[in-house]
């Protein structure tokens, strides 16, 4: 282990066979550690394709919405390398949806590697940005049906195409995906999506922390070019940046965020019968956050509850596939591994090729910090067993408090004295943190608010503290949501689910003891024997703080001057519960289908 996350230094590489039978041999290199996950001795061979065309300059041109808007589209052609000219025959389409205009800025932008293995690539600007007209929202289901409208386009209208499509991109070009593949409807065109880079509950995970807004949605309007039909006091954009910073609805997790919520979209998608393989980074800006879209997918497709976790054994289809690898916003990457991965699922559902893909039974793809390997896995958590720890004088124990005791916090102090830290002994035998958490605290306050972060950290036998993950909780949006809540099987809270919306919110009583349930990100990381965990507890999140919030006027005013009693008596026991199971639960796949990650 190292004092940072096992992502920060990572490189990942493909062996000379780079895909065998759709299980991939991986070279892993991690912290200057080699580790190797073979493919399985049943593979067959497929392998991506060489590259066997050139590409065209992009052309420009518009596509004309439902509505009358109009779309700019830049499009790259395959072409003979000899002379130039368009390659002859119909190709599918790959159409990705970008928000910060259309004109390739480098040769990954316009599809390159696609193009030259037989795919027609085209890149949309998103309304009210570069030359596309009308104005921009926060993605949503206008977008969505102008990528429906784009997709019939390049499937009917488009010279060259064959009439399939699939959908590419990373981050807002691969959110945009669920909500077009939710719109298309039934028997489309559209035959599989990749959305890489991507989350499923966005106002929980980045417009908002723990009920608090975040600065995400000013910062990502800001670097995107606005149409001239932005205007600053009427575009939907401008609208929830204004009401996020002013307490307004959109500062709550209200009907318009509902509608944004890809996990909700999943009913949609399936019944359009849309495969989907998403992507994202232990080290993202929303660790895991494709995790919440695989669960609901799968729910989806076998008619379960939508946001229950999936136990070992529940049923589900290769159809819906997660990678979650050590990575962060779509870098510290090996490019040409994940655009071989993305080749495959769509030559599994564009072209038909034989890959064996799709046969899986085990969807999910996970990294494991720690172990520096991969795994495959059908269920999320791997495991709902879940382990208490109580908050004791600095220590975490597995019994609970028999005596009075208690820790102060301020709010507003300043991060050195202000943090309290509660640590277990050496842990006996190894283990694996598999998913989300729950920090739950008993406090007293001197104000009608409050504001508790809470990090989970494992400390090495020579002191090393790495940081594996945090979360935040407004002591007035506490009320918990125990339909979506998840719960081990000794029924202890795993992962809090909070409304967070204007009805749902309560005062904080001053001086009367309250119970604070705080959800930490999820993870997967390999805990060795000897090592310790670790719980901080601060009144406002760190520097390192996975995403900074900015609370609104309101809550400010409503902040000011807390002072803190965090209880661990007899009577208000404060304590951790962590997702840990052993590491036999956690096995490489033995399956014909695709890759490892």
């Amino acid at each position: 282990m190292t004092g940072s996350k096992v992502g920060n230094k990572v490189k990942l590489s493909r062996t000379a066979s780079v895909l065998a039978g759709g299980s991939a041999a991986l070279v892993l290199l991690v912290a200057g550690q080699t580790a190797t996950t073979a493919a399985p001795a049943s593979a067959s061979a497929w392998q991506p394709s060489a590259p066997t065309f050139a590409t065209s300059e992009p052309v420009r041109t518009t596509v004309t919405m439902d509505d009358g808007v109009k779309i700019a589209v830049d499009i790259v052609y395959p072409t003979d390398p000899s002379t130039g000219a368009r390659a002859s025959g119909d190709f599918p389409v790959l159409l990705a949806q970008n928000p910060y205009g259309t004109q390739p800025s480098d040769p990954a932008d316009n599809g390159t590697y696609f193009v030259q293995r037989g795919y027609v690539f085209v890149v949309s600007a998103v309304r009210g940005t570069g030359d596309s007209g009308g104005q921009l929202d926060w993605f949503g289901d206008r977008q969505g049906k102008d990528g429906a409208n784009l997709v019939n386009w390049a499937a009917h209208t488009l010279s060259g195409s064959n009439g399939k499509v699939g959908l590419e991109g990373c981050s807002y070009l691969g959110v945009n995906q669920w909500f077009t593949a939710a719109a298309v409807g039934k028997n489309s065109a559209l035959k599989a999506i990749a959305p890489f880079c991507t989350d499923s509950d966005f106002y929980n995970d980045l417009t908002a922390n723990g009920g608090i807004p975040t600065s995400f949605v000013a910062n990502i309007a800001r670097a995107q070019p606005r149409g001239p039909e932005d205007a600053p006091a009427t575009d939907p954009q401008s609208v929830t940046i204004t009401q996020q910073a002013n307490g307004g609805s959109r500062s709550y997790n209200d009907a318009y965020w509902q509608a944004r919520n890809v996990q909700k979209l999943m009913p949609r998608i399936v019944s359009n019968n849309i495969p989907a393989l998403s992507q994202a980074g232990w080290e993202d800006l929303f660790p895991g956050g494709n995790l919440g879209a695989y669960v609901a997918a799968q729910n989806a497709y076998f008619h379960r509850p939508l946001t229950d976790p999936i136990a070992p054994g529940d049923p589900v289809t290769g159809r819906y596939q997660a990678i979650v690898g050590p990575w962060t916003h779509g870098e510290h990457v090996n490019e040409a591994t994940l655009q071989a991965i993305r080749l495959e699922w769509f030559d599994t559902w564009l072209k038909n090729a034989p890959t064996g893909m799709a046969a899986t039974s085990k969807p999910l793809h996970l990294f494991e910090n720690g172990a520096n390997t991969w795994i495959d896995s059908s269920a999320w958590p791997l495991s709902l067993n879940a382990r208490t720890y109580y908050l004791g004088n600095g220590s975490l124990t597995a019994t609970k408090p028999t005596e009075q005791g208690s820790d102060s916090l301020s709010w507003g102090a300043s991060t050195a004295g202000s943090t309290l830290t509660y640590t277990t002994a050496p842990l006996a035998d190894t283990a694996l943190l598999n998913g989300p958490a729950d920090v739950t605290l008993y406090a007293r306050s001197t104000t009608v608010e409050t504001e508790l972060t809470a990090t989970l950290n494992i400390v090495a036998p020579d002191g090393t503290v790495t940081k594996q993950a945090d979360g935040i909780l407004l002591g007035s949006q506490r009320a918990l949501d125990t339909g979506e809540s998840w719960y081990g099987k000794n029924k202890a809270l795993l992962k809090p689910s909070h409304p967070f919306t204007q009805a749902s919110q309560q005062p904080v009583t001053p001086g009367r003891t309250t119970r604070y349930d705080i959800s930490l990100l999820p993870n997967f990381t390999r805990i060795p024997a000897g090592y310790r965990i670790q719980v901080t507890v601060n009144s406002q999140p760190p520097a390192d703080f996975h995403f900074p919030v900015s609370p609104t006027p309101q809550q400010l005013a409503n902040l000011t001057g807390g002072l803190y009693t965090i209880e661990r008596s007899a009577e208000a026991a404060s304590f951790v519960n962590l997702p840990l199971t052993s590491p036999g639960a956690a096995t490489p796949s033995n399956d014909n289908w695709g890759p490892a990650s």
